[in-house]
């Protein structure tokens, strides 16, 4: 863990996951498919066991997404949100962590706000050409690939 990030918040959908969203029809119950990368959730569990602190925000309300954050230990999440930029600033109030201990990834225009409020921004290899040019690091990673354990492994490395 960064001695000065703290916490760690990340996108969902073309972070955590390639993007794509599959749609299953199980006996007359529509069901969503979603792939989670096991790197990724390795290096979550590890930054959180060496203290630090990982929050999703998502503007997606997902069962899938919400199993996935429990089996990683995560506490906070955030699903279905419209404005991520204030929810962040929330989780920061109640946690009393000031934005310089903060990294983000997000991989859309959505998650943009978030970038300025960060000490650092990552992108996903395949997010779009705005978040890719406004990020702090790109990871050579596509989302849901090991992009999140790339942004981690970068975090670890960093003097503050």
């Amino acid at each position: 863990m960064s001695d000065m990030i703290k916490m760690i918040v990340l996108d969902v959908d073309g972070t955590l996951t390639n993007g794509q969203i599959t749609f299953a029809n199980v006996n007359g119950v529509l069901s969503e498919i979603k792939s989670f990368n096991v790197k990724d959730g390795m290096s979550i569990s590890e930054w959180i066991k060496s203290g630090g602190m990982v929050s999703i925000i998502s503007g997606r309300d997902c069962a899938i997404t919400k199993h996935r954050a429990e089996e990683m230990n995560i506490q906070e999440v955030h699903l279905g949100v419209k404005d991520k930029l204030k929810c962040l600033k929330d989780i920061c109030k109640r946690h009393k962590i000031l934005s310089d201990n903060v990294a983000c990834m997000g991989d859309d225009i959505n998650d943009i706000n978030m970038y300025a409020f960060c000490r650092y921004s990552f992108a996903p290899a395949d997010a779009s050409e705005i978040n890719k040019m406004r990020a702090s690091f790109v990871t050579h990673a596509k989302g849901g690939e090991g992009a999140v354990r790339e942004m981690i492994d970068i975090l670890s490395n960093i003097k503050d």
